[in-house]
């Protein structure tokens, strides 16, 4: 007998993906701004995300585009999970 898998809801998936995204950004934005520490990661995320610099409107900029990326990735995610 098959085994019965729940589905996962594409908007929900890709919101707590790109919730959690975001908050990594703006925390690794802020904790390289004040600290400079995860530099060279915001200089390497930076060249993706368009505004993303270790300065305190750049962490939010990063974070804006995370939780673009992530919910993109995370409803795409969900999407194949429930088409296989």
């Amino acid at each position: 007998m098959a085994a019965k898998f729940e589905k996962l809801n594409p908007v929900r998936f890709g919101l707590a993906c790109g919730l959690t995204c975001a908050i990594g950004a703006l925390f690794l934005g802020i904790m390289a701004s004040y600290f400079d520490w995860g530099s060279a990661i915001v200089a390497i995320l930076g060249s993706f995300y368009l505004g993303y610099d270790a300065t305190f409107p750049g962490a939010f900029l990063g974070a804006g585009w995370a939780i673009a990326e992530g919910f993109i990735f995370g409803w795409l995610f969900a999407w194949f999970y429930n088409k296989l």
